[in-house]
């Protein structure tokens, strides 16, 4: 399986496992199963902790 690494939008910092974010994001237009970091990074814009609260 591929690993697949998640940066925040705002500061390009690597997110890290267990980390909490926050992300911004449409409702998957298919219902079913969707590979979650996938469709974050595809889909989304993922903050960590420190830039969603910068934005505040």
């Amino acid at each position: 399986m591929f690993k697949r690494k998640l940066y925040c939008s705002n500061c390009n910092r690597e997110v890290q496992a267990g980390e909490e974010i926050y992300a911004r994001m449409k409702v998957p237009k298919f219902a079913g199963m969707v590979e979650i970091k996938a469709y974050l990074k595809n889909e989304s814009e993922i903050l960590c902790l420190d830039c969603s609260k910068e934005k505040d």
